[in-house]
């Protein structure tokens, strides 16, 4: 039987205006990591092969966005499972105000996608981040930084970010309770909540619609959701 309870919350207008200027603080940056991602996208495939530039742009925009969920900004660390190219967690790096507060660790399978994205950690600069190729069923809190949930309190956790890489209720399955507790990711809003309802244990996910900031094709359905278990 499925315990999970499912709020559907309005983003925060003045949050989301904080963002857009934090976008445009930081565009020199991002423009530079966006360069990059296309030079490599092209030799090691991390994300469509056609992909356009205005088409990862708006990855990139997209990947500022978990900052609306508070957590995000107040986590000492942050778990991007199934980085690919480094989204969201490049984006979420370079933005930072204070590198030395929180470490982003980056993760996939595949060992040629994080060698790609570690030169560009090094190519662009960015600091308090690394990238771990291995299978995210078997990373510890020691792999992250060894801060865990039971030994930090609720809002300096590790947390766990995606961005489309894995459906909620297998994403669950795969991150060890040990590890993070609490989970951000950028999915569609309907599938969002038919998999959040496959999830067996007690949850409670607070869902963020962003065709309502956002009336582009590339945001329409789309949603930030973050489950805690």
């Amino acid at each position: 039987m499925n315990k999970a309870c499912i709020i559907v919350r309005s983003v925060d207008s003045a949050r989301y205006i904080e963002i857009k200027e934090l976008y445009k603080n930081n565009l020199a940056s991002l423009n530079n990591y966006i360069e990059e991602l296309q030079w490599w996208n092209k030799r090691v495939n991390l994300v469509s092969r056609d992909v356009s530039r205005e088409t990862i742009v708006k990855h990139v925009e997209h990947s500022l966005l978990l900052l609306l969920v508070p957590l995000v900004n107040e986590a000492a660390n942050i778990f991007d499972v199934g980085t690919g190219g480094g989204l969201p967690g490049l984006p979420l790096a370079i933005c930072r105000t204070d590198h030395s507060r929180q470490r982003i660790v980056m993760n996939d399978k595949v060992e040629k996608k994080i060698w790609a994205v570690r030169q560009m950690i090094q190519k662009l600069g960015v600091v308090g981040v690394d990238a771990i190729a291995k299978n995210a069923a078997k990373i510890t809190y020691r792999d992250i930084g060894g801060v865990s949930r039971g030994t930090m309190g609720e809002s300096s956790a590790t947390i766990c970010i995606t961005k489309h890489a894995f459906k909620a209720d297998q994403l669950l399955d795969l991150i060890s309770p040990e590890l993070a507790n609490e989970f951000v990711f950028l999915k569609g809003q309907a599938e969002a909540m038919e998999e959040i309802k496959r999830i067996k244990e007690p949850v409670s996910a607070v869902i963020y619609s962003l065709d309502e900031i956002d009336e582009t094709a590339f945001y329409q359905g789309k949603a930030i959701v973050h489950l805690s278990r």
